[in-house]
C-alpha cells in the first residue's frame, strides 16, 4: 500500500481547514447575520417581540397596528388594534402565550385601556373585563389563558400608584377576569416571569422588584413587594433572556443588562428613546426599539446576546 508522505497529509489538512473557514465566514456575512440598525420609516414603534421562528413583531402608534417581519428587515401590517375615538394612540408590550396568541396592550390614557389577543389572520380580539381606567404597559403570558399585566392610575397632580394583576382569559368568548396580585407600586412598567420569579420594573422609584409567582397566586389578598432586586435609573419595558438576566432602558439614552445577581451594566448608549426590548436566544440577539421624536426616523437596533 502506498502512503502519503507526512508533509502532503499536513498540506491537505491545511487546505481543508481553510475551506471550512471560508465556508463559515461566508455564512456569517449573510443577510441573516446583519446587525446594522433597521430604519422604521413612518412608524412610531414601542413594543417588540420575537416568535420561535425568528419573526419580529412591533407595535406602531402611527396607525395603531401590529407590524410583522419574517426577514428581520422589512415590516408589513399584521393586525389592526382598535382605538377609542378621540384618543391618542399608545400600544405597549407584546407577549406570546402557549396557544400562539399574541397579547397586545393598549395604554388607554386613564379611560380606555385594553388587552387584545391576536392569532394569525383571525384578527385582534379585545378581551372585555379588565378595568379600562388602569393605564396598562407591560404584559407577560404565564402559559395558556393567563397573563400578568402591569398598570397604574393617576388622578390630577397626585403621584401615580399601581401594581400587577392576573388576567385569566378566554379568547373565543373575548372575555377576561382580573385579579390583583401586587399593589403599592409607583409606576410599574415592564414585567418578566422567569421560572417562579416575577420581576417588575417600577419607573417611578427606579427599581426592579421581584416576588415568587406561586406565593402571589396563593395569597388571599394583593401584596406589597419589598424585595428590591436591582436599583436602576429610569427602567421601562423589560425582557428576560431565559438564563436569569434582564434587559431594559436605563438612564436617559442607554440600555442596561441586569445580571442574575442584580448587578447593572450599561451595554449600549446613544439611544434617542429606547422602548421595547426582545430577546432572540436562538440567534443570540437583543432587539431594542429606538423611538424618534415626532417627525423623525425611528430604528430597531440589534445587540449581541452575551
Amino acid at each position: 500500500m502506498l502512503r502519503s508522505p507526512r508533509p502532503v497529509r499536513g498540506f491537505l489538512q491545511i487546505l481543508m481547514i481553510g475551506a471550512l473557514a471560508q465556508l463559515y465566514g461566508c455564512a456569517s456575512s449573510s443577510p441573516a447575520a446583519d446587525t446594522s440598525p433597521i430604519a422604521l420609516n413612518g412608524v412610531r414603534p414601542n413594543g417588540v417581540a420575537v416568535d420561535t421562528n425568528g419573526a419580529i413583531y412591533l407595535t406602531d402608534d402611527a396607525k395603531s397596528n401590529v407590524l410583522r417581519s419574517s426577514d428581520g428587515r422589512a415590516f408589513a401590517p399584521y393586525a389592526a388594534i382598535a382605538q377609542q375615538s378621540g384618543q391618542g394612540i399608545s400600544l405597549s408590550q407584546l407577549s406570546f402565550d402557549n396557544d400562539g396568541n399574541l397579547l397586545v396592550v393598549r395604554f388607554g390614557f386613564g379611560s380606555a385601556s385594553a388587552v387584545f389577543a391576536v392569532k394569525s389572520a383571525e384578527g385582534a380580539t379585545m378581551l372585555s373585563g379588565p378595568n379600562p381606567a388602569r393605564r396598562r404597559l407591560g404584559i407577560a403570558a404565564i402559559g395558556a389563558h393567563q397573563a400578568l399585566s402591569t398598570w397604574f392610575v393617576k388622578e390630577g397632580s397626585a403621584p401615580a400608584s399601581g401594581g400587577v394583576s392576573l388576567l385569566t382569559y378566554d379568547t373565543s368568548a373575548g372575555r377576561a377576569t382580573e385579579r390583583d396580585l401586587i399593589t403599592g407600586m409607583g409606576k410599574p412598567v415592564g414585567v418578566v416571569v422567569s421560572g417562579d420569579t416575577v420581576f417588575v420594573s417600577d419607573q417611578a422609584r427606579s427599581v426592579i422588584v421581584r416576588a415568587s409567582l406561586a406565593s402571589l397566586m396563593a395569597a388571599a389578598q394583593p401584596v406589597t413587594v419589598g424585595d428590591t432586586f436591582a436599583k436602576i435609573e429610569n427602567p421601562d419595558l423589560m425582557v428576560g433572556d431565559g438564563r436569569g438576566a434582564l434587559y431594559t432602558h436605563c438612564k436617559s439614552t442607554s440600555v442596561c443588562k441586569i445580571s442574575s445577581d442584580g448587578s447593572v451594566n450599561e451595554i449600549a448608549t446613544d439611544f434617542h428613546d429606547a422602548r421595547g426590548v426582545a430577546v432572540d436566544s436562538a440567534r443570540h440577539r437583543v432587539y431594542v426599539v429606538d423611538r424618534a421624536a415626532a417627525g423623525g426616523t425611528s430604528y430597531m437596533r440589534i445587540l449581541p446576546l452575551h
